[in-house]
């Protein structure tokens, strides 16, 4: 089913009601060919997440700093990801000010800690990266850092924790194929249920994954294109997908 909102902030908040536990927002990453006028990031930090701030305690961002203590391995993958993925060099900055709006408003952030013998380990044998490894590896991480912020102290009026990463991370029903990325089943086990993933879509990156065409969810979106605002699709009682109006 589609719902149309005249806001980001109003279709999130509807979806969530009065939700406690983990939220795990999931995006399609950018990259150089598809960055376009405004992020998932920024809108993610300019329009949702003050939304939902006076809700959350802890902000769990899929990153990591890179501060060479690991020598030529750590050197090698960081340099290899960042060829490979092509993100826009405007990310990591859209990062830092994520962190920063979370202080801000109150919500304590937190990023992922890779260790020396991992960085290793996403050594390909041909002098590559381990893709596979690496997915493994940040969804693993993400998992973890859930898990340590539920046992932090939240504040009752703060229950929520919310995480903001890749779309392929925060599956609550993954396929079997790629179920080893994903912490959401674990997660929602661990919360008895308080568990609840938004997937942000822009649609200029939707038209490019045929993969994603393929998706039921797809032509539900197309139906609702007419519509005006923010268009919310609930895949089920907890998993949403949030699209803002196409700019072209």
């Amino acid at each position: 089913m589609a719902e149309a909102f005249p806001s980001a902030a109003a279709a999130v908040t509807t979806f969530l009601g009065d939700a406690t536990g983990v939220v795990a927002f999931g995006e399609l990453h950018q990259t150089a060919k598809t960055a376009g006028p405004r992020s998932t990031l920024a809108w993610f930090t300019d329009e949702i997440l003050p939304a939902i701030a006076p809700r959350a305690g802890h902000l769990i961002v899929e990153t990591w700093v890179s501060n060479g203590s690991c020598g030529e391995p750590e050197k090698h993958v960081t340099a290899e990801v960042a060829r490979t993925t092509e993100r826009p060099a405007e990310t990591e900055n859209e990062i830092v000010r994520l962190l920063r709006r979370a202080k801000e408003l109150g919500i304590a952030p937190h990023v992922l800690d890779v260790g020396c013998r991992e960085y290793q380990s996403l050594v390909a044998a041909g002098g590559g990266v381990d893709y596979d490894r690496l997915l493994t590896i940040t969804g693993q991480h993400l998992g973890r850092a859930i898990e340590q912020a539920l046992a932090l102290p939240r504040p009752g009026d703060r229950p929520l924790v919310i995480v903001y990463g890749g779309a392929l991370h925060n599956d609550l029903r993954p396929e079997p194929a790629l179920a080893r990325y994903s912490f959401g089943p674990a997660i929602d086990a661990l919360t008895n249920g308080a568990y609840r993933e938004i997937d942000l879509y822009l649609p200029e990156l939707v038209r490019t994954l045929p993969t994603l065409r393929r998706e039921p969810w797809f032509r539900v979106w197309q139906a609702a294109r007419g519509a005006r605002g923010v268009v919310m699709i609930r895949r089920a009682p907890r998993s949403a997908i949030v699209l803002p109006p196409s700019r072209r």
